[in-house]
């Protein structure tokens, strides 16, 4: 996946309206807008990391999901990007106890296995998208930018 989402991303010689508006996002808030990302494999932290960051936003990489747990999350204006697959704990698994503890974020659920059982517990999580790998980069800036908006609302009831 690494690999394809570096190979088909094309050069960005000039911004586009959509980064634009994610730049206009990450200036109309008190703090900039902060993506964490969970993937216990290393080459796909590194392409979304690249990715994310090079759309304006402020990205956090965990390669275990007792990695974020551990960490400090952030209340709003932020979101995560979670492989549902993972050995210590599963993805979903992982967001339902940072949601029992009150530091729950939207999120958006990848995975790269399209069996039954998986494709069950991600219609059931509560994710702003669920995307089967390889995806390509724009639904994924879509559904963070989706995630965020749904962050800074729900930041600003706290």
């Amino acid at each position: 996946m690494a690999r394809k989402l570096a190979a088909t991303r094309p050069e960005r010689t000039f911004k586009t309206a959509k980064s634009k508006a994610r730049e206009t996002k990450v200036i109309e808030t008190s703090h900039p807008a902060i993506v964490l990302v969970v993937d216990d494999d290393p080459s796909v932290l590194r392409s979304l990391k690249r990715l994310v960051s090079a759309s304006g936003f402020q990205v956090k990489t965990f390669g275990a999901a007792s990695e974020l747990l551990a960490s400090e999350t952030p209340r709003s204006n932020a979101c995560m990007v979670v492989d549902i697959d993972m050995p210590e704990m599963n993805g979903i698994e992982m967001c339902e106890v940072l949601k029992g503890s009150g530091r729950g974020l939207p999120v958006i659920l990848i995975t790269g296995r399209t069996d039954a059982r998986t494709r069950s517990m991600a219609a059931q999580a509560d994710a702003v998208a669920v995307l089967f790998k390889p995806f390509e980069e724009e639904p994924l800036l879509d559904a963070i930018d989706r995630a965020l908006a749904l962050s800074i609302r729900d930041g600003s009831k706290v």
